[in-house]
């Protein structure tokens, strides 16, 4: 068929063929002698494959690598985007979150502090330059933070040390893909995120596992669940992997301080993994990338700062070294209170 029915047909204007064809993205199987092109039903698959890659985001570019050089598989591709995406997700939640508590602050008081108007015009901006970023990021970006997240994980769920008489609270817990693999040597896994999309996910993995002892919430750092009472839960031990790193030192503080506060007697230990600064930032700028740090958007703490947010609260800390830019903080109570 010729072009103009191959648009009419795939809802794509003529003019974008032409173009795909320019760049051979997706050039038509004949052409006549005259110079028109001519499609086939081979050219609709092919199509419809571009349009699904363009609309998760991937640039011409990327689809082209992929579909016609064929080095990678269209999954991994995807699982990549999709990890992109949730984040960008994450980072909205966050902006909605500090828009929602400053309308409740104005229909309470009338007015709202000026500390709120500075935070809400800091995480709106936040959120613009994560747009930006994650809409233009790369695969080797995402595919490396990736790496570091994973590496912290799984030393944070070594050092937890789970036994059956745990209940361990993850704070962040994304798809769950942690307290999925801590469940089976624990009673109780406890999963909080502020993405309901990742909630989502992790439900549905948990239900495709079979796994029984996993509960998961909707929640902040700030609030960590409003309609149940994590206190009751006796919770032992809590673990939050690259979540920390969106907050401020001070908020950082805050929600240590709302973690001991949850676990109450029960609480053993507190571990931490995250990007935390153990030398000069600016030393390390050419793999900021590489350990999914980015300066316009992320707030990472220096190592004291994050070990002073234990001060005077009864916790004896170690602190491991992964990377100039990520470690892993172990704070461990030095008396369990009956």
């Amino acid at each position: 068929m010729k072009i103009s029915e191959f648009a009419k047909r795939s809802g794509v204007t003529v003019k974008t063929l032409r173009y795909y064809d320019k760049i051979g993205l997706l050039q038509p199987s004949a052409k006549t002698d005259v110079g028109y092109r001519i499609y086939c039903d081979e050219d609709f698959i092919k199509l419809q494959q571009i349009t699904t890659l363009k609309f998760i985001g991937l640039s011409l570019e990327e689809i082209d690598q992929l579909i016609n050089e064929k080095n990678e598989s269209i999954e991994s591709i995807i699982d990549i985007q999709t990890r992109a995406l949730e984040e960008n997700k994450k980072h909205i939640e966050v902006v909605l979150m500090a828009l929602n508590k400053a309308k409740k602050q104005m229909q309470n008081n009338g007015f709202l502090k000026i500390q709120q108007l500075i935070d809400i015009t800091k995480i709106t901006n936040m959120e613009t330059r994560a747009k930006q970023r994650f809409n233009n990021a790369s695969k080797q970006y995402v595919t490396d933070s990736y790496y570091w997240r994973s590496k912290t994980a799984e030393i944070i769920n070594e050092l937890v040390k789970p036994n059956m008489d745990d209940v361990i609270l993850d704070l962040g817990c994304g798809t769950g893909k942690q307290i999925v693999e801590l469940s089976q040597k624990i009673k109780l896994a406890i999963g909080i995120d502020i993405s309901e999309g990742m909630i989502s996910q992790a439900k549905e993995n948990i239900k495709n596992k079979n796994i029984q002892n996993i509960k998961l919430y909707i929640g902040t750092f700030e609030e960590p669940n409003l309609n149940v009472d994590l206190h009751k839960k006796n919770i032992t031990k809590i673990i939050s992997n690259y979540a920390l790193h969106h907050l401020t030192t001070i908020y950082k503080q805050k929600a240590i301080e709302k973690m001991i506060a949850m676990g109450g007697k029960s609480l053993q230990s507190i571990i931490i993994g995250d990007l935390m600064f153990f030398e000069n930032p600016d030393n390390y700028r050419k793999e900021f990338s590489i350990v999914g740090y980015g300066p316009e958007v992320d707030l990472p703490s220096s190592v004291e700062e994050l070990v002073n947010c234990f001060s005077n609260s009864g916790f004896t800390i170690e602190v491991h070294k992964l990377h100039p830019l990520v470690g892993v903080i172990v704070a461990n109570r030095n008396k369990i209170y009956n």
